[in-house]
């Protein structure tokens, strides 16, 4: 019996600790992605100020 009970814990400690790293896991991959979308969003914001200064020239060129 007393060795059931031991079996028992050391199966549910071992659960918890795979749960546990699952879950570091996944915040890690959820940190990831915000940052990742963080870069695209700047990179996008990056580019369409480039093009639009692009654009402007280019009117500017067809003024004269």
């Amino acid at each position: 019996m007393h060795e059931m009970s031991l079996e028992l814990l050391k199966q549910r400690h071992e659960e918890l600790l795979r749960e546990a790293e699952m879950n570091r896991q996944a915040r890690a991959l959820r940190a990831t992605g915000k940052r990742g979308a963080g870069r695209r969003s700047v990179l996008a914001w990056e580019l369409k100020r480039h093009a639009g200064r692009f654009r402007k020239r280019l009117k500017r060129g067809e003024r004269r």
